[in-house]
């Protein structure tokens, strides 16, 4: 019996054992499973680097080999619409930016991220929480800038503006100097007017948070309020041609030529656009560039407001099949050596707390602004977002509108009229 016993004694380790082989063989097999992660981005996010010149897909392999990164551009002016019609057939990739205007609408697909070792690591994304969920990580934040020519400024003796007057007054002087056009923007491309139109209401006292604020207004584009305020602003500068007899006659592919032909002195874009310098210009000619930021204040007492911009939000759709594996791939993203040299790349801000963007022209402007005040670009909560689709609310559309010639007071009514209707039509 004892003999018989410890046979099977010996054949119950045995099974056990066998089992525990088993199952160890099963994960590992299920670690071992070959995964396609889709990553769409738009142009203008460092896809070249992480598509080409060091390939993400190949970093991440040397991580996890089992796992793919497919990556695919889109132009960024396409870029929206192609996710919407996307979404509507539940075919969004495992991963893709979303950007900072349309969280909102996307926000009922995306998975919350509030637990994963990226959003704790990153800077901005508990900034832009929707309803207490975390929806998408900031690749990187920017700045916005106006760049200039440092010879022209140095001929024409001119300083540095530090309020709105002395920007004005600068803009003034170059254009009656007669040789150069004081800003190129090319206009016919609506989007190029949004360093003025899109981040001006921003700027002002006021602006902070701007968009879902003037969700529950009335008459938000009356006397006093933000956009008021700054679009007076601007329809007062506008109404001095800074950008020459015919801005709305050229786009943005003129507006960079002019600029860099030092046709024009100045120009206004972000930080992602002196990368195009460099492709164009000799180091030579790239040393006359200089940046400084934008003054909205009135008076060099006046806190001076900048705005920091975190546009592309890594998300992950709901439905994806992936979703497990796409999260790890974010925590490692943020988390590696990887991300460090893509901001340098980008020469952005970095999202990632203790992580060193490149020294640069930038951050000698952002340490030189005085009296400085942090604005975070916000989307607009979903009431905004409502009135924006009903009235088909564009202000690069309206930046070209004020370009041409409106009459404000009557255009700002407008507007109000535009906006109460919304209001009373939606749900």
């Amino acid at each position: 019996m004892k003999k018989y016993l410890k046979i099977l004694g010996l054949a119950s380790i045995l099974f056990i054992a066998g089992c525990g082989d088993s199952e160890k063989k099963d994960t590992v097999s299920t670690e071992n499973k070959k995964v396609e992660l889709s990553f769409v981005t738009f142009t203008g996010t460092g896809e070249e680097y992480m598509m080409d010149i060091n390939s993400l897909s190949e970093a991440y392999q040397k991580i996890n080999p089992n796992v793919t990164i497919k990556m695919e551009k889109i132009l960024a002016t396409e870029y929206d619409n192609t996710m919407k019609i996307r979404n509507s057939a539940q075919k969004l990739p495992d991963i893709f930016p979303v950007r900072v205007v349309t969280m909102e609408s996307f926000k009922s697909v995306l998975l919350p991220l509030n637990e994963s070792e990226a959003t704790k690591v990153n800077k901005f994304a508990k900034d832009f929480e929707i309803d207490g969920n975390v929806y998408g990580l900031p690749m990187y934040g920017f700045n916005e800038f106006i760049y200039y020519r440092k010879s022209i400024f140095n001929d024409l003796n001119l300083e540095i503006p530090t309020t709105w007057k002395e920007f004005v007054e600068l803009s003034r002087k170059i254009k009656e100097n007669g040789v150069y056009i004081p800003m190129a923007l090319g206009a016919k491309d609506s989007w190029t007017t949004y360093p003025f139109n899109e981040f001006m209401p921003f700027l002002v006292p006021g602006g902070n948070d701007i968009l879902s604020k003037m969700a529950v207004e009335k008459d938000p584009f009356s006397s006093g309020k933000p956009f008021y305020v700054a679009y007076d602003m601007l329809d007062k500068y506008y109404s001095m041609k800074p950008f020459g007899d015919d801005p709305l006659g050229y786009g943005w592919d003129q507006e960079k030529s002019m600029f860099a032909a030092k046709k024009s002195a100045m120009l206004a874009a972000g930080q992602w656009f002196y990368m195009d310098l460099e492709k164009e210009m000799t180091k030579e000619t790239l040393d006359d560039i200089g940046v400084f930021v934008l003054p909205a204040r009135e008076t060099k007492d006046d806190p001076f407001r900048y705005l920091v911009s975190a546009e592309v939000f890594l998300s992950i759709p709901k439905y994806s099949k992936n979703k497990e594996e796409a999260k790890k791939f974010l925590d490692w993203f943020f988390k590696s050596d990887y991300y460090k040299e893509y901001v340098t790349y980008m020469n952005v801000l970095p999202a990632v707390n203790e992580v060193k963007g490149r020294e640069s022209i930038f951050n000698t402007a952002i340490a030189s602004i005085p009296n400085p005040e942090v604005v975070l670009q916000k989307g607009g909560d979903e009431k905004f977002r409502k009135i924006a689709n009903y009235i088909s609310f564009d202000v690069k559309r309206m930046g070209q509108e004020m370009i041409q010639g409106v009459n404000f007071s009557e255009y700002m009514d407008e507007y109000n009229k535009k906006w109460k209707e919304a209001q009373e039509n939606i749900k």
